[in-house]
């Protein structure tokens, strides 16, 4: 029987201001948020990836914008270090609207219960395609250490809203999106039970892939059903939004070939996408298969998938960080 903690071990919880921390929002806390947007992740159960800062929508700057991996929808974060108020959230709907933003995140130490009734209202009457999150940031001191903690307090109705769903229709091809995001669900559970760090996303979308990021902006992970379903893939898929970029990645990811591949335990297929932007670097599972294979057909190709993007993101993800 294990003896416990002793309690005169325990430390002492202090909540600071966010001010203690931050001097100014635009200036010290923005900056940093864009560079930790991974603890914010995790708040959120998604993958949102920062394409910059001080984004302009018409004479007004958003604090945060990127996409959302999964879905690839646009994504907004404002941020403040004061309770709530009407001037943020008219701001958050107006950048929303200007980049028809699907994840609008607003950040603040507290939220006034009028503001958080109004996300969550935003969250009933608005498209499945666009989610309002509400998350309080809280500033934790324990022994002389801080440390930041964001708090989920308005969210999607379902994580209750469902998300990119098609028109009841047509029946066949939602039944096969159904089928997709349980599939991706199991793939997505095994990985995070393996390799918690892997992503911060805690449900999959009713499509033939799911992605997540692979250390730098434009790099995802991702599994895939592929060639008119008949085969899947596990992929490094590299779409900065520039060639140039994507080829100087790829290039310099592929002279580094043979340890790579060592590394992962099989040959891939680097794939330079001629006469398309984006760049590709796979393994296709030794089955193949579709959403409609049988169970233990697909069980087969789960294991295989689950153990090499647990590869993929062992040998490729150190190796993006480091890259200018």
């Amino acid at each position: 029987m294990s003896p416990g903690i002793n309690p005169s071990e325990l430390g002492r919880v202090r909540r600071l201001d966010a001010r203690e921390v931050w001097a100014h929002e635009a200036t010290s806390f923005t900056p940093w948020l864009q560079q930790h947007i991974d603890q914010l992740n995790e708040a959120l159960g998604l993958e949102v990836e920062l394409s910059g800062r001080e984004e302009k929508v018409g004479p007004f700057a958003v604090d945060l914008y990127g996409k959302e991996v999964q879905t690839g929808h646009p994504a907004i974060i404002e941020n403040q270090l004061e309770p709530t108020d009407h001037s943020h959230l008219g701001q958050l709907l107006t950048y929303a609207a200007g980049l028809k933003a699907g994840i609008v995140v607003w950040v603040a130490p507290k939220f006034r219960e009028e503001h958080e009734e109004a996300l969550k209202w935003l969250n009933e009457i608005t498209p499945d395609r666009v989610s309002f999150f509400g998350v309080e940031l809280e500033i934790l001191e324990i022994n002389g250490q801080r440390a930041p903690n964001f708090k989920r307090v308005v969210q999607p109705n379902s994580w209750q809203k469902k998300r990119s769903i098609v028109s009841s229709a047509a029946p066949d091809v939602g039944k096969r999106q159904i089928a997709y995001q349980e599939y991706f669900g199991k793939l997505l559970d095994e990985l995070k039970a393996r390799m918690p760090e892997a992503t911060s996303a805690t449900k999959a979308s009713p499509q033939h892939w799911f992605s997540f990021g692979a250390g730098k902006t434009g790099a995802n992970f991702t599994w895939a059903f592929v060639a008119k379903g008949s085969q899947f893939r596990v992929e490094l898929y590299i779409d900065t939004g520039d060639r140039q970029s994507n080829e100087g990645i790829f290039n310099t990811l592929q002279q580094d070939r043979k340890a790579i591949e060592e590394s992962v335990g099989a040959p891939l297929e680097w794939d330079a996408l001629v006469g398309k932007q984006a760049m590709r670097i796979s393994a296709s599972a030794p089955l193949k298969v579709s959403i409609e294979s049988e169970p233990q057909d697909l069980k087969r190709v789960q294991d295989w998938a689950v153990d090499m993007m647990v590869k993929f993101v062992k040998v490729f993800r150190p190796r993006l960080k480091t890259l200018p």
